[in-house]
């Protein structure tokens, strides 16, 4: 469980505020370090309401990452070349919501009882790609390891991956699990899969929604 608060403030936190220190000259450790800042300062004001935070993640999270190249890892290269532009867009849309809903959208509930620490990053001017590490702790729980995997792209510094004390989500987690039906029925499996998944998602968050009603 805590290590699920992990990921979605750890989505979270990076993301809000971000897309306005997203040029290529800022350091990435900077960015992400301003962007957790500011972040912790909003949820522990706690002022704004859901709807606001669904607009800050729609104008500020989503932009900060690079979904194709998420999407790509997530398939062996042949696949992604013989797939038509509609499967690719299918794909990279499919992806993007699942990662949505299962991460990012349930950011809205992150506890305010949450420090940030932050590891030094060997970074030279002239890397296109860094790993940033994080240690996220939340109510007194142990530290948990979230770490942005960004690529500096012509429109700056792009998250292509992350992991959540565990494997990274498109290059092992979901790579995994997309092999079976990829071989079972080519690349319309894997959108079918997907599919389900995010349906499957939306009722959880369906059914979270009703408990905390409750």
């Amino acid at each position: 469980m805590k290590q699920f608060v992990a990921s979605v403030v750890g989505i979270s936190l990076l993301g809000f505020v971000m897309l306005a220190r997203a040029e290529t000259t800022v350091a990435p450790d900077v960015m992400v370090k301003t962007a957790v800042l500011d972040v912790l300062a909003v949820i522990k004001q706690g002022k704004s309401e859901k709807a606001q935070l669904e607009e800050l993640v729609n104008t500020r999270v989503l932009p900060l990452f690079d979904f194709t190249l998420m999407t790509k890892r997530t398939v062996d290269r042949q696949t992604w070349k013989d797939a038509t532009p509609e499967q690719k867009k299918m794909l990279v849309e499919g992806f993007r919501n699942l990662l949505v809903r299962s991460y990012i959208g349930k950011a809205f509930g992150a506890s305010k009882n949450v420090t940030v620490k932050f590891e030094p990053l060997n970074y030279g001017e002239g890397d296109d790609q860094v790993t940033v590490k994080t240690l996220i702790t939340t109510s007194g729980d142990a530290p948990v390891p979230v770490e942005y995997d960004l690529k500096k792209t012509s429109a700056g510094w792009k998250v292509v991956d992350f992991s959540v004390a565990g494997p990274r989500v498109a290059l092992e987690m979901y790579n995994g699990q997309f092999s079976a039906p990829l071989h079972q029925s080519g690349i319309d499996g894997v959108i079918k899969f997907l599919v389900e998944k995010n349906h499957a998602a939306e009722n959880a968050i369906a059914s979270a929604h009703k408990a905390d009603a409750k």
